[in-house]
């Protein structure tokens, strides 16, 4: 309030400026509450408008209304300092430093008093944070600042469906990241990285798969094809995980070409019927000695599905290699001596794309050879397989990683607001990840909000999106 010309400053103005009623002020007993001033001494001017060159003084409060895209911040300038308040208000967004990058500041009106802000098209499920701030003539005042998380987007369980043909080389109902979507640098994989790839799956192909060519591909990733002469991209260091129905066995294996271009194989794999040895693999994966399809899915879960892991660790020989079946190591895989006849090339520099229940790369063929975005997803197997919570890590993940990874079978333990070290991509195939209309979607990791086609899958022809018994945990 302004100093009079002449006269006293009354008891209703000093009450009006420190926001208190006359009624409460007895300048007889104790004016610390007011102004710091104890019954008995001397009051002055500048013990209502402070000491000299004093900035305001301002506290930010609980945040209120707060929902999954808003909020509303609210603060407090508690004394004015030196002279009034001439603007006042927040630094307001994601970052903890409050001129952080990305944070906003928010302009609220000027003076004393409580005032508050309404934010709107947040968010959901993400942590913000509040700095008040308030100025007058001898400075600005910026709080410590407090968090607020909004609240959790409502999400719909879901998985994802490849619809399975009787046709070897069909890719109708492909599901596929493109090259030119996917986080390139971190997917540039060769056959003496290390990394962990993790999935769950519904098996849907029958105990038959010899029209489909023998084979279920469950996962691969592929570069466009450096020969065009060649036709196919299966040159071009593409890892594949593949089922070999007629031999009952789980193959991971890396093609390349050499510098004289010649296909080379670096691969292995399991005998799931396999009942001897410790662990025992056909215990293990409860299969038994029948072949892996929709009626002897083996130890699954209440709805049917079991998580693969596998891991690598710079390299497919026998004791660089993982397979665990919900978390459990089923036993040393069995070297292809037959194929490794040369060490693919590591191809560092050329963009991947993901092929999921699908061949990532084409057959090497004039009628159905081709590049990845043209031919990837072919010998995807018959019967309706689902997947659900994919995730590619930049390490061979640890037994008791995987056990928290399974979550006694319910799975979902990855963070959806903030990125888990060493993970490098992840699908959890959920209803705020998904576009039924057209039929894609995004990933958790890496951010889609930095591009939006950054790891988005795309869905083909009749297959779809799965829910209820046919997700994890439904």
């Amino acid at each position: 309030m302004p100093l009079p010309e002449s006269g006293r400053i009354t008891i209703e103005e000093i009450c009006e400026e420190f926001g208190v009623t006359a009624s409460s002020v007895d300048l007889s007993n104790d004016l610390a509450p007011y102004i710091g001033i104890t019954a008995g001494e001397r009051v002055t001017i500048a013990d209502f408008y402070g000491a000299s060159s004093t900035k305001p003084s301002v506290q930010t409060s609980s945040s209120t209304s707060v929902a999954q895209t808003s909020m509303t911040i609210n603060a407090n300038v508690t004394a004015q300092g030196s002279g009034p308040v001439t603007s006042r208000g927040f630094w307001f967004g994601t970052a903890n430093t409050y001129n952080g990058e990305g944070n906003v500041q928010i302009t609220v009106g000027s003076g004393t008093g409580t005032y508050s802000s309404a934010r709107t098209e947040l968010t959901a499920d993400t942590t913000y944070y509040i700095f008040a701030f308030a100025t007058n003539n001898q400075g600005t005042t910026i709080t410590e600042g407090i968090s607020q998380a909004t609240q959790s987007a409502s999400t719909t369980p879901g998985s994802i469906y490849r619809d399975g043909t009787t046709s070897l080389y069909s890719i109708a109902n492909r599901i596929v990241m493109y090259p030119s979507e996917e986080p390139t640098t971190d997917l540039r994989m060769g056959n003496g990285s290390t990394f962990t790839i993790n999935m769950w799956i519904k098996v849907g192909f029958t105990s038959s798969l010899s029209g489909q060519g023998r084979y279920q591909q469950l996962f691969g990733w592929a570069g466009e094809a450096i020969h065009e002469d060649l036709l196919s991209n299966v040159y071009n260091n593409n890892l594949r995980i593949f089922y070999d129905e007629s031999m009952n066995r789980l193959w991971i294996s890396f093609l390349a070409d050499d510098t004289s271009g010649t296909r080379r194989y670096s691969q292995n794999f399991w005998f799931f019927h396999k009942n001897s040895g410790s662990p025992n693999i056909s215990t293990v994966t409860g299969l038994g000695t029948t072949y892996w399809a929709n009626t002897n899915r083996g130890d699954v879960n209440d709805n049917d599905y079991t998580m693969l892991t596998f891991t690598v660790n710079g390299g497919l020989n026998s004791n660089q290699l993982k397979l665990y079946w919900n978390g459990n190591d089923v036993g040393t895989p069995f070297y292809s001596t037959s194929y490794n006849n040369g060490t693919p090339a590591n191809a560092t520099d050329i963009a991947r794309g993901i092929a999921l229940l699908g061949a990532p790369y084409s057959a090497n063929s004039s009628t159905y050879g081709g590049t990845f975005t043209n031919k990837a997803g072919y010998l995807g197997g018959n019967g309706d397989t689902y997947v659900d919570e994919v995730s590619v890590w930049d390490s061979a993940l640890s037994s008791s990683e995987l056990e928290t990874l399974y979550n006694e079978g319910e799975g979902g333990t990855i963070s959806t607001t903030s990125q888990p070290e060493g993970l490098i991509s992840y699908w959890n195939f959920d209803s705020t990840s998904q576009d039924t209309t057209n039929k894609t979607v995004l990933p958790i990791w890496p951010d889609p909000s930095e591009n939006e086609d950054k790891g988005k899958i795309e869905i083909d022809g009749t297959s779809g999106f799965g829910s209820g018994s046919d997700t994890i945990n439904g």
